[in-house]
């Protein structure tokens, strides 16, 4: 499924898109509301990485809701009468200011290394390489891994997957990563 046309990413990277990357598909391997994933290979090495891209149109939209939620904001104390001690526009604050920060890659991939040091040594989960020489505020280039969707339980069952212990290994991760909170 191509979602949005690749050929603005290539003219932002120019020459060195076609230097660094070989097979880039794209069509998106997966799309969510402000990125998308796109599979190739590095040119250097040959190695199967995949590419996730903010979508290049989507800050205008963003901002736009932003200014309707804080609109809305302003109206929940003159129409509830607990409005004013949800604190509306502190929440509509904190949301604009997480869903800013996913739009930094970098920030991701800085994340990314330091979970992939933490569990270095862990025979329960791997984290993919992250190839920041390629990384950019709206690109993260990582190691493509193949593996199982935590989500396929009929799979992870066909594989004689322990799933206590699967259960115990995404807590870890989730809960005692070391990434700032």
């Amino acid at each position: 499924m191509v979602l949005w046309p690749v050929s603005k990413l290539k003219i932002q990277w120019a020459a060195r898109f076609e230097q660094w990357f070989d097979d880039f598909d794209q069509n998106a391997l997966a799309s969510a509301s402000i990125a998308q994933v796109h599979t190739a290979k590095l040119k250097e090495n040959g190695r199967e990485i995949v590419l996730k891209v903010i979508r290049p149109d989507i800050l205008p939209i963003i901002k736009a809701d932003v200014r309707l939620m804080y609109r809305f904001a302003g109206w929940v104390p003159k129409l509830m009468p607990d409005g004013r001690r949800l604190r509306p526009r502190e929440v509509v604050r904190e949301y604009e200011k997480t869903l800013l920060d996913e739009l930094n890659l970098l920030r991701e991939a800085a994340n990314a290394i330091q979970l992939r040091r933490n569990f270095e040594d862990s025979p329960m989960l791997y984290v993919p390489e992250i190839y920041s020489d390629y990384c950019r505020e709206n690109v993260l280039v990582m190691e493509r891994i193949y593996g199982i969707p935590v989500s396929d339980l009929p799979a992870l069952h066909a594989q004689n997957t322990n799933m206590k212990l699967l259960a115990r290994a995404r807590r870890s991760g989730l809960l005692y990563s070391g990434l700032p909170r």
